[in-house]
């Protein structure tokens, strides 16, 4: 149990340290601190003294139970008006006692392992007398609750012990024992209601018991419990049992400790949904608005995809029309190549950086800037509406000046990896299959035929001895001609056919892309996927404490 415990105290102190944006841990962080502080100097203590503590309201007998304990007047007694203003402390000699407040020390208890503290009463209107029992109590391991049939029930003996339910043991002491009815059966009834769990029950004349001590006669019937309790304290509460009660006592606290902070920490629970919900909200409205952007400036301009397979299909071709079709490409895309600029590019160059991530194999990680007034619009309005939620939540609000230029470098980023992974990969694989030898054969077939035919008719008119007219030859070439520019043509129609296929499929890639990653408010994003799992934490410890 020893290591549980301090396996237990090692998390909650971690948890004390927390300097996360959530206030609410941040404020029970000192509290926290302040009770691991206190159980691990009860887990220190589990071999010292028993320290009980002698509570209850005025006139009750406290004093005379402790002088009755003693066999001697140690404390002041009175019946009627409070005489102890200061707690009086019985103790065997050579223990260790520091309570932070002014205390009567009277050395010599012949009860070895165990300290007795008369302290003020708790009905008292003085301010220190009050002060000076809850100070006594902090550091006390074993409350015996005085009180006489007239004071059982004392609010202000309740107010005292309450912050100490399941902190501190309890032993019950009826002090005034008489002929008349117990108030024992009420008395621990109302203890149980009020959370208290009393270990003993003794119904005792303090008075009577002290007296016969002092005059040295045997005891008699009229002490009541009173031989019991001394029994109690004198043989029952031994080591071992000092321990249990110090542990049990630790035990409770850490309890109450980790149940509080629980409590705590799940009060935001309503707003924790609501800020995971609106996250996941805002995550899809900045995704559709993001893709709108990528599509209108990158993936709906079809010549930034003709241009891209063209390029790659020009390396590849083969044959008399793919060698046509190289060259038709190299004048074609003249202009944009000398000036590094193409017709279709927007004013910031993002079509150009787009294109030479379609275009090339080691094309650089560029850069691609999606920036758009309507876009930062948009995205600060979320960051107004996500602020709200986290306030609710219990998060410190922080402004961040580059969420949104990190929203767009991110958004970016995925386009690019898009255009140099599956987009690329697509235009080469189009690109591979316009110039395969197959299709290159085919393509060829018409124009070497018809050259082939021609040739031959020339020839056999020659040795004929016909001579063929200009006319001829004009006619031959024109018709040559156009079959070559019907198949460019057809050529081109198939090139920009796949092209249209691979911005269609890559747009699809886009929005998985998009749609899959959350991009924005990322800070915030962390911040409480930590808090969530600080509440898992928590209550994993609630779960092995209640496994002890």
């Amino acid at each position: 149990m020893t290591y549980r415990m301090n396996t237990l105290l090692d998390k909650l102190d971690e948890l004390s340290h927390y300097s996360g944006s959530w206030l609410t841990l941040r404020q029970e962080g000192k509290r926290l601190n302040h009770r691991v502080a206190e159980l691990r100097e009860r887990e220190d203590r589990l071999d010292d003294v028993l320290i009980i503590a002698l509570v209850g309201g005025s006139g009750v007998g406290k004093s005379t139970l402790l002088n009755a304990l003693a066999g001697d007047e140690l404390a002041k007694t009175s019946e009627y008006r409070p005489c102890t203003s200061i707690p009086t402390v019985y103790h065997p000699p050579g223990a260790r006692l520091d309570f932070s407040t002014d205390t009567h020390n009277v050395s010599g208890s012949a009860l070895e392992h165990l300290v007795v503290i008369d302290t003020p009463d708790s009905d008292t209107i003085e301010k220190a007398h009050r002060e000076s029992v809850s100070k006594i109590l902090q550091h006390c391991d074993l409350i015996m609750m005085c009180a006489d049939a007239e004071k059982y029930l004392d609010e202000a003996t309740w107010s005292l012990l309450r912050p100490l339910q399941q902190e501190r043991s309890i032993v019950c002491v009826e002090t005034k024992a008489s002929v008349a009815p117990t108030v024992k059966e009420h008395w621990l009834a109302r203890l149980t209601e009020e959370g208290f769990s009393p270990g003993q029950y003794f119904r005792v004349n303090s008075l009577r018991t002290f007296d016969r001590k002092l005059s040295g006669a045997q005891s008699d019937a009229e002490e009541y419990d009173f031989p019991q309790l001394e029994t109690y304290l004198q043989s029952e509460l031994d080591r071992d049992q000092i321990r249990r009660i110090k542990r049990s006592n630790a035990s409770g606290l850490l309890a109450k400790t980790i149940g509080s902070l629980q409590t705590a920490v799940n009060e935001d629970a309503v707003h924790f949904e609501q800020l995971r919900e609106g996250l996941q909200r805002i995550d899809a409205e900045l995704a559709q608005a993001g893709l709108a952007v990528a599509e209108q400036r990158l993936f709906s301009e079809s010549h930034l995809w003709n241009y891209a397979l063209g390029k790659e299909t020009s390396v590849r071709t083969k044959g008399v029309v793919g060698t046509l079709y190289k060259v038709l490409e190299v004048v074609r895309t003249l202009p944009a190549r000398m000036m590094q600029w193409s017709p279709w590019s927007m004013s910031s160059g993002i079509g150009q950086r787009a294109a030479t991530l379609l275009s090339k194999d080691d094309a650089p990680a560029t850069a691609l800037t999606l920036d758009s007034a309507e876009l930062k619009q948009l995205f600060l309005q979320k960051e107004s509406e996500l602020g709200v939620l986290l306030a609710k939540a219990g998060f410190e609000v922080q402004g961040n000046t580059q969420s949104y230029d990190s929203y767009i470098n991110t958004l970016g980023d995925y386009v690019g990896e898009i255009l140099r992974g599956s987009a690329r990969e697509r235009i080469v694989r189009r690109a591979q299959l316009i110039s395969s030898w197959p299709l290159a054969v085919l393509l060829d077939i018409p124009p070497i035929a018809f050259f082939g035919i021609t040739a031959y008719g020339v020839v056999k008119e020659y040795f004929a001895g016909v001579f063929l007219e200009w006319s001829f030859f004009i006619h031959s070439g024109s018709v040559l001609a156009i079959i070559l520019v019907a198949e460019l043509v057809l050529l081109s129609l198939l090139a920009r056919s796949m092209a249209w296929s691979a911005r269609r499929s890559s747009i699809g890639d886009l929005k998985k892309a998009i749609r899959g990653h959350r991009m924005a408010f990322v800070y915030e994003r962390n911040a409480l996927d930590e808090a969530n799992a600080v509440r898992d934490e928590i209550d994993a410890l609630q779960q092995v404490l209640k496994d002890y």
